[in-house]
């Protein structure tokens, strides 16, 4: 599987049908009832409406369970471009902090690349130890 389209970025329906058969999961931006919007999956919509772009189409986000809470996964580190990372640190009052590395800096194993992905890490970490922190 070749599929180097970030998560967050939107994709053409020629990509999203190329990779809905390589078996990569995409989601469609499709109307509901009463103009409401939501993302669902699109190996369901015909093939028609993929291809000639009737939704907007991006990859799946990838998650993880923390004790059944769904948070984003950490990133690859093929997705890392030597910019600022966000990490885990227990030492911050956040606890997670903004880390840019120096070029002989080895890549932690578990960094996220937004802060809205850590915030939500954190969050499920606290309800599964307790506390809050804020």
């Amino acid at each position: 599987m070749n599929t180097k389209v970030d998560e967050g970025k939107l994709i053409s329906g020629k990509e999203a049908y190329r990779l809905i058969g390589e078996g990569v999961d995409v989601l469609a931006h499709v109307r509901k009832k009463e103009n409401l919007w939501q993302w669902e999956d699109a190996k369901h919509l015909p093939a028609c409406d993929i291809l000639n772009d009737g939704f907007d189409f991006r990859l799946k986000p990838r998650t993880i369970s923390i004790n059944g809470i769904e948070v984003p996964a950490p990133a690859d580190d093929k997705d890392y471009h030597h910019q600022g990372i966000w990490i885990l640190n227990s030492l911050e009052l956040k606890e997670y902090g903004y880390v840019v590395l120096d070029i002989t800096d080895e890549l932690p194993r578990y960094w996220w690349k937004s802060e809205e992905e850590i915030k939500q890490v954190v969050s499920a970490l606290r309800q599964v130890f307790g506390g809050s922190h804020e």
